[in-house]
């Protein structure tokens, strides 16, 4: 029989034995996580890179759409927002994220989606500055209260791949069904339907508050933001936005706003949009053009006319006077103004400051006189 002592210590030993192998795999599973928490991080900003050069390549691909096929990413949630000129995308809870000071990126706030759509679409300004792209996802379903005379034709016609809805009266939009959808997005074209305080379609109450927004074009190149709180509308912006355009058909400005999850999104990245104007401008009129000396395309046309032009005087004298020497009336002088006013637009931190909505009356001045030149003369644009 065993002593007392001896069956003390097998005791000991096991419990020492128990001990020693928790520890041991303990050790051996904190490696298994370590190792998968970096692969994880890995697989993100390796996918993160690739959505990046897609996102580039789109938004260079002027007037195209693309569907971006995330079948094997659906369980993660994308995530985008911006602040001061600055976007960001990345994979919801975690750290990689892909930061772009330049590409005006419109999006909701959250996608979770086996596939995503781009389209993008040039801005004019009056002449290109840009291509804006939009990215939204087909479980992200649009209802377009109200109708515009090319808007929501045209919409539809270009957009077929969009999860889009038409609503004409206030009793459809009572019928509003969100189905399967990740999320909805109301489009109202000033109808009124959507305001503060207005009620939620009854079967959007159930949806989160987040995933459910609406943005209303309510008077002449504006819009207001809203979203869901609880069976409400909630307006997120306190003054109208306003959409810096010249409102031609496909209005990118317009179409940004759309699929801008909110205000803040919009507005940042329409200011990513003016810096590159100011950029453009320089290219055709030169940074001297503050003080109202020619450079840049402006120069070499001037130049052109003044010594090389082998046509007659009278239209010599036309083109000049169109490019330098009709004063208020004349494109150096419509550049001039066009510039600086890029220039304080750019410093401010919100598209709707008067500095910016001046640029839709300074650019139509810009583009009237590049018109007068296709009568007889080499354009500006």
């Amino acid at each position: 029989m065993k002593s007392k002592k001896a069956q003390m210590e097998v005791t000991f030993n096991w419990v020492y034995v128990l001990i020693a192998g928790t520890v041991i795999l303990l050790f051996f599973a904190g490696i298994v996580m370590k190792q998968k928490d970096v692969a994880e991080k890995n697989l993100a900003s390796d996918l993160l890179r690739v959505m990046q050069s897609i996102f580039t390549g789109a938004g260079v691909s002027e007037k195209t759409k693309n569907i971006i096929d995330l079948s094997g990413l659906a369980e993660y949630t994308f995530y985008f927002d911006c602040n001061e000129g600055i976007s960001q995308f990345g994979i919801k809870d975690q750290s990689s994220k892909i930061t772009n000071a330049f590409q005006p990126l419109f999006s909701p706030r959250e996608i979770k989606s086996p596939e995503l759509i781009t389209w993008s679409l040039p801005y004019q300004l009056p002449y290109k500055v840009t291509d804006l792209l939009m990215v939204t996802s087909m479980n992200t379903e649009y209802f377009l209260l109200g109708d515009d005379v090319y808007f929501t034709s045209e919409l539809g016609n270009v957009s077929r791949e969009f999860n889009l809805g038409h609503i004409y009266g206030i009793e459809d939009y009572n019928l509003i069904d969100p189905g399967d959808n990740y999320q909805v997005r109301v489009v109202d074209f000033n109808l009124g339907i959507v305001r503060e305080g207005g009620l939620i379609p009854d079967k959007l109450i159930s949806l989160d508050d987040d995933k459910v927004t609406a943005v209303v074009f309510s008077g002449v190149n504006q819009a207001d933001f809203f979203q869901k709180q609880a069976n409400k509308w909630k307006k997120l912006n306190r003054n109208p936005i306003r959409m810096i355009s010249l409102g031609r058909e496909r209005d990118a400005a317009k179409y940004a706003a759309i699929f801008a999850g909110d205000d803040q999104i919009y507005q940042c990245n329409m200011q990513k949009a003016f810096k590159r104007l100011s950029f453009v401008t320089e290219v055709y009129a030169g940074e001297t053009i503050k003080d109202g000396r020619e450079g840049g395309k402006l120069k070499e046309l001037i130049d052109y006319y003044e010594n090389n032009y082998m046509g007659s005087s009278n239209t010599k004298a036309s083109c000049l006077g169109n490019l330098r020497d009709y004063g208020e009336n004349g494109m150096r002088n419509a550049l001039m103004q066009y510039y600086n006013k890029v220039k304080m637009c750019v410093s401010t931190v919100s598209v709707s400051a008067s500095e910016c909505f001046d640029l839709v009356s300074l650019a139509g001045k810009v583009r009237d006189v590049n018109e007068n030149l296709k009568r007889d003369c080499v354009t500006l644009y």
